[in-house]
């Protein structure tokens, strides 16, 4: 895909261009790469479509942690994480692996809040892919640095 740095193979083929990217089987590990590129960008009409209609995002935490379910809901829930950073919060991949209908992203992330506080943490997402989408994410992360950040 043009301008997110990645190649995307789809069935042994690589597919660039400017339009949405589909899935036959499942998606890959640079699809995964892809929607934190996307998701770092603000396309939240590309990442959106890497979602299934049903999908489920478990974030961890007493203070933070919640269960969003559907499309709409988990895109505007990204949406509204990334505003609270005066350039959205930059996730860098240090591995992605993949087994079975699993996707698994180690990242660190790191980004400047609108009120000035620098922000940074390190975890671990796994996606659940159906039918070539995503249809769950569970996140694990330090939520000591989101409340140290964020003081009640």
């Amino acid at each position: 895909m043009r301008g997110l740095g990645c190649e995307v193979r789809v069935a042994g083929t690589k597919l660039r261009g400017s339009g949405p990217v589909w899935w036959t089987e499942a998606m890959d590990a640079d699809g995964i790469r892809a929607f934190y590129a996307e998701l770092h960008a603000g396309d939240f009409r590309a990442l959106a479509e890497r979602l299934a209609e049903d999908v489920s995002f478990d974030f961890p935490g007493r203070r933070f942690g919640a269960r969003v379910e559907g499309r709409r809901k988990v895109t505007v829930f990204l949406r509204q994480n990334q505003r609270l950073f005066e350039d959205g919060l930059r996730f860098d991949l240090t591995w992605v692996g993949t087994d079975g209908d699993r996707r698994i992203a180690q990242w660190t992330n790191a980004g400047r809040t609108r009120t000035g506080i620098d922000y940074a943490n390190r975890g671990v997402t796994v996606f659940h892919i159906r039918d070539g989408v995503i249809a769950a994410i569970e996140d694990y992360l330090d939520t000591e640095r989101l409340a140290e950040t964020w003081p009640e």
